[in-house]
């Protein structure tokens, strides 16, 4: 599903454009010439970013991008995903107290939930968070050479 956004310019500071909409983009594919940073995604809570793109981009540079951009895609899918499970299941774990007689809700009842959902899920946390720094160290990498390869030496 592709919506198109009504971003409005907010300001330009250190070349990240802050886009504010109450509409979510999920087409992030128009180079610009700095970061755009959107809304946050409904759902995954994330803020869609749209990457620069310039026109004598070199290999490295391309590389580079390329691989920012499939992070903040696996990082979009994966909470998306995660909050999703967590949606559905609090609802699930709300409904089955109102049908033992529950009529209201109360935080001790919902800390339950949240440490069994964080109980279940442990393994799937600390592998995401083992992929993201790995992902993060590789990203660090790349920018070191990007700024090194843009070095003139006299």
């Amino acid at each position: 599903m592709v919506q198109v956004c009504n971003y409005a310019r907010a300001k330009c500071n250190n070349k990240v454009i802050r886009l504010f909409s109450a509409k979510v983009s999920f087409n992030l594919k128009t180079p610009t010439q700095t970061d755009m940073i959107g809304p946050p995604d409904p759902i995954s809570n994330l803020r869609p970013i749209i990457f620069a793109k310039f026109d004598k981009e070199s290999k490295l540079e391309k590389i580079y991008r390329e691989v920012r951009e499939e992070t903040q895609i696996w990082n979009q899918k994966f909470w998306t995903k995660h909050n999703i499970s967590f949606i559905e299941e609090r609802k699930r774990f709300q409904e089955n107290l109102k049908t033992q007689g529950k009529t209201s809700i109360n935080t001790d009842d919902m800390s339950v939930f949240y440490k069994e959902f964080l109980d279940k899920n442990w393994r799937m946390h600390m592998n995401y968070n083992i992929a993201w720094y790995k992902r993060n160290v590789k990203l660090l990498f790349l920018e070191i050479a990007v700024r090194m390869s843009k070095l003139k030496f006299k």
